[in-house]
């Protein structure tokens, strides 16, 4: 009984560490603060083009809101996660030569980067949304609050991801340019690469080719999930569409959900299996 104790308490003490050196960085302070200006800056400015500034409520701030946290997050905790791991100059071979297990070193690290991730987002979220519902009511928080629960979500999917991209290539500049690639791919290639799919497949019903290609993507998956969230047809896309037709809001959105939860764990074993078995 005492082993399994020993062993959570050597990860705790592992996953605080790497959290206090997190939040201790510029870094996340400032993607916290960049954050909740986002949230202040389309509220207050989202109908500047009708001449019209004013705070806004959270209906309008969580749909211009969704494509810019998709967009920061996944690009936040990759980076985050590669350069624990990788820029961890002398501290990381020191470390492994305590008598703490390998794999006890990643969640530790995993943990304790994914708490302080979430922390930073949960201020940013918090914070912006706390003068949103001061200034314009609290009028439609739930889809506001489901885009911030999945974007806690997104943050520990692609720390996991990127977690697995260092052990896999511990050189630095290789892990840094392989988690930007699959960034691009995720959030910027995507959309590119099912237009040139669909466009090529000519007489194939078009789920065939939306359903497993928003499978394989948790950023589109998100951002599908909090359109199914907020229950607007009218704001529903092509992907949106499909997986509420075959699966209905509810069950899309449990299907969504395990399949982020699987995208989630995958990678972590990834990574660390490999890290267990890697000479560092």
């Amino acid at each position: 009984m005492s082993a399994p104790i020993d062993r959570w308490r050597r990860i705790r003490v592992i996953a605080l560490e790497e959290q206090r050196r997190a939040l201790e960085s510029r870094w996340l302070f400032g993607f916290a603060v960049l954050l909740a200006a986002l949230i202040l800056g389309l509220s207050y400015f989202g109908l500047a083009q009708g001449r019209e500034v004013g705070f806004q409520g959270f209906a309008r701030v969580t749909l211009s809101l969704m494509n810019l946290v998709l967009f920061i997050v996944p690009l936040t905790a990759l980076v985050l996660g590669v350069t624990s791991v990788t820029s961890s100059g002398g501290s990381l071979p020191l470390l492994l030569a305590q008598p703490v297990a390998r794999d006890e070193v990643m969640l530790g690290k995993y943990i304790g980067l994914g708490t302080a991730l979430t922390l930073a987002q949960a201020v940013g979220f918090g914070g912006g949304g706390a003068v949103v519902a001061m200034h314009a009511g609290a009028a439609q928080i739930p889809g506001y609050l489901c885009l911030m629960l999945l974007s806690f979500g997104l943050g520990w999917l692609t720390l996991s991801a990127a977690l697995g991209i260092a052990a896999l290539w511990p050189d630095r500049l290789k892990a840094i340019s392989a988690a930007l690639l699959l960034w691009l791919l995720m959030v910027v290639a995507y959309d590119l690469v099912i237009l040139g799919v669909t466009s090529m497949l000519h007489g194939v019903p078009l789920e065939a080719v939306l359903f497993p290609a928003l499978l394989v993507n948790p950023v589109d998956l998100c951002r599908v999930l909090v359109t199914l969230a907020l229950g607007s047809g009218a704001m529903f896309g092509p992907t949106s569409a499909v997986l509420a037709n075959m699966f209905g809001a509810k069950g899309g959105i449990a299907l969504g959900l395990g399949v982020l939860a699987v995208e989630t764990v995958v990678p972590l074993l990834v990574a660390v299996t490999v890290f267990r078995r890697r000479d560092w």
